[in-house]
């Protein structure tokens, strides 16, 4: 089990997927993106699934590999206040309950809504008809996990090696 969790967290649209190989690279982690895994589930079905169900399932598969790794794991998804806390909870509590850090990507919300609506994604996730839940979700996002948090404008491009070197100081 890890020891330490870097927790990419921030709305959809934010740059949290840009952001996380590049972060993981330079600290030299590894990491886990649970949209990753739901895209791999939906393909390896050949009919549509529920896009909630299938996000359930992903993020079991996230917290269960997380167990299976050592020293420090960065995991990325989307994890909101008012309504992931006990999801998050009893998903870092399965992997051992780890010391970690939240870096929430935040970014200009019509920047976040033009990116989340015109990016090329999978089907599963069925971005399109979600505007509404999108926007609900935009009006209470913040971090949520209880670690010490690094907020990160993902606006434009990311300094990865001076973030890197924040989470370092913050694990």
């Amino acid at each position: 089990m890890p020891d330490r969790l870097i927790v990419l967290n921030g709305m959809a649209g934010a740059g949290k997927t840009t952001l996380a190989r590049p972060l993981a690279t330079e600290l030299g982690v590894p990491f886990v993106s649970k949209d990753a895994l739901k895209e791999a589930l939906g393909d390896a079905v050949d009919a549509r699934l529920p896009t909630r169900a299938l996000g359930a399932l992903a993020a079991d598969a996230l917290w269960r590999i997380v167990g299976m790794l050592e020293a420090t794991v960065l995991v990325e998804s989307v994890w909101l206040a008012d309504r992931d806390e006990e999801w998050f909870r009893r998903g870092w509590e399965s992997a051992g309950s780890p010391a970690g850090v939240e870096v929430w990507c935040e970014a200009p919300r019509e920047v976040m809504r033009e990116r989340f609506f015109t990016r090329p994604r999978h089907a599963v996730h069925d971005d399109q008809g979600r505007r509404e839940e999108w926007e609900r979700s935009a009006d209470a996002a913040r971090p949520m996990t209880g670690f010490p948090v690094l907020t990160v404008d993902t606006t434009g491009p990311v300094d990865v090696t001076a973030l890197a070197r924040a989470v370092k100081e913050m694990l």
